[in-house]
């Protein structure tokens, strides 16, 4: 059964543990920053490569959280734990094939990117130490998920407090007191990760005591597969594209420098406080919508849905004037290069013109994937991450974009994007797009009916 169905009790856990994770990135960048701004210059344009795996999959497992939501909302209970198994399988798998990958090629990636020698030994040590982070997460979010459907987001965010608080005593002692560098920072991150799954697991299956079954689990499995896969990979693929198209700009963004690179990710980084509050209003927002969107609560989803788009937009827009504001202060916390600094502050004025678009994009891309209408976020998100892509090279190559002119671009798409994204939701088609009222009822152990 679902917890609650207040918006703000489901909300304010997932923002304080999406805060706690941030925290610890930053908590990280610190440290790299205190080895040298080459180090962070060079960790943050790998952060792309990161990306894809670190977006992608629990992105995918969150199609988990909208079936079983459904499901629950429509009162087809049997389709939920095997959705749950379902979700965790698949997540597990994409966390195994993302470690293996960056594992054998963490030497290459960063001379893929045009790296120096010595940037590109920083990459190559930081990835291979890093790349295990990969197979927890596949399990985490997957049980993640689990937690989520059920509302129990207060959950996640006790456990985000231990690791967090982990994360950071580790890096630090790896750097500080063994001065393993930025193999310590990485192996610090795998191993308060890897205590966070265990966590998960006991939570679902000691304390929500949920078990999963070994005998004919494969049919009930199969059953739910279709919707998971049909929305999950449409789901995984915007982060994916989003990732990889980060990660040719970032080649871009290399050869503009170091200086260049470091104002990048120290402008982008304190963003994140920002980016955090709309994707977790999203994240519970997509449990409510998906239990109404199976019992047909329309009219409670569509008011649901304007309500966190008030609410996104407010913030993000006063969060980014007020980081502008500051931003001497905010970019003083990782370096105290003038140079690094003053185009930094630039950025961020720009930042303050697009965040409002961007918690829009957030708060409807998940909306839509959540009731059913998967398939049009995507392919405008897609549409948009490519085609500014082609934009951008032919602008650099005939005027020799700077790094502004980069966040220029990109503000330009947040904008456009929210605007076609805003149109779709009012459209209402998503009402006719729902999961569960388009399968078979199930009859587990006697066929479908």
């Amino acid at each position: 059964m679902l917890r609650t169905e207040n918006l703000f009790r489901l909300t304010w856990p997932i923002y304080v543990q999406q805060m706690t994770q941030s925290f610890v990135l930053l908590a990280d960048f610190y440290f790299f920053s205190r080895l040298s701004d080459l180090v962070a210059a060079t960790i943050g344009q790998l952060l792309p490569i990161v990306w894809v795996g670190t977006f992608v999959i629990p992105v995918f497992a969150g199609t988990g959280v909208a079936v079983a939501s459904q499901f629950m909302g429509a009162g087809q209970e049997k389709r939920v734990v095997p959705t749950y198994q379902t979700n965790l399988a698949l997540t597990v798998s994409m966390g195994l094939f993302f470690a293996v990958i960056m594992r054998v090629f963490a030497g290459e990636i960063g001379r893929w990117m045009g790296m120096t020698a010595a940037e590109n030994a920083v990459g190559q040590a930081y990835l291979a130490a890093f790349a295990g982070y990969f197979f927890f997460m596949g399990i985490l979010v997957g049980y993640n998920a689990i937690l989520s459907s059920r509302g129990l987001t207060h959950w996640l965010m006790y456990s985000s407090f231990v690791v967090a608080s982990l994360n950071v005593i580790l890096a630090g002692t790896f750097v500080l007191v063994f001065h393993l560098g930025v193999k310590g920072i990485a192996t610090a991150s795998v191993i308060s990760l890897a205590i966070a799954t265990g966590l998960s697991a006991y939570l679902v299956h000691g304390r929500l005591g949920i078990r999963f079954k070994l005998k004919g689990a494969g049919k009930e499995m199969i059953s739910v597969l279709s919707p998971l896969l049909r929305i999950g990979f449409a789901n995984a693929l915007e982060p994916f594209s989003y990732s990889v198209q980060q990660t040719i700009l970032s080649t871009l963004i290399v050869a503009l420098g170091v200086n260049a690179m470091a104002a990048n990710n120290y402008a982008s980084r304190p963003q994140v406080f920002q980016i955090i509050f709309s994707v977790s209003l999203a994240l519970a927002a997509q449990i409510l919508m998906g239990h109404w969107t199976g019992a047909k609560r329309f009219d409670d989803v569509d008011r649901l849905y304007w309500k966190a788009i008030r609410r996104s937009m407010l913030v993000a827009g006063i969060y980014a004037a007020v980081l502008w504001f500051f931003s001497d202060q905010v970019l003083s916390f990782f370096t105290h290069d003038p140079a690094i600094k003053e185009l930094g502050r630039r950025l961020l004025l720009i930042a303050v013109f697009y965040e409002p678009a961007r918690a829009v994009n957030i708060i409807t891309g998940n909306a839509l994937k959540t009731v059913g209408d998967a398939r049009f976020p995507v392919v405008i998100s897609v549409i948009f991450i490519w085609g500014i892509v082609p934009v951008v090279l032919w602008i650099d190559h005939r005027w020799h974009l700077s790094l502004v002119g980069f966040w220029l671009a990109f503000a330009v798409d947040e904008i456009i994007r929210a605007g076609i994204n805003l149109w779709r939701w009012r459209t209402g088609r998503w009402k006719s797009m729902g999961i569960v009222h388009h399968l078979p009822v199930p009859v587990f152990g006697g066929g479908e009916v």
